[in-house]
């Protein structure tokens, strides 16, 4: 499957694109102290929040999306930081 990521800052924080198929669905992320973090819907959330945002294909898939996100970011930014996944975030740590 084809699919990017892309990391947009602004100022402390910003937003991540994750691109399939040429369609997009949008975490935003922030540092914060420890390191930075990219927000997503609770695994209770996540189905209805992407149905509910016209992106129906990330439905079922939160762990494969949420685990290729981690990884491109690991990959781009942050090499050496510990990557954790909490219910309503992906942390990594510096």
């Amino acid at each position: 499957m084809n699919y990017k990521v892309e990391i947009i800052q602004s100022g402390r924080g910003g937003s991540i694109n994750y691109i399939e198929n040429e369609q997009a669905l949008r975490l935003d992320w922030e540092f914060a102290m420890d390191g930075a973090y990219v927000f997503a819907p609770t695994p209770a959330q996540w189905d209805a929040y992407w149905q509910s945002n016209n992106i129906p294909w990330a439905a079922g898939r939160r762990q494969e999306i949420l685990e290729r996100v981690a990884e491109e970011v690991r990959r781009q930014k942050a090499q050496t930081a510990k990557v954790t996944m909490d219910d309503d975030c992906i942390h990594f740590k510096f």
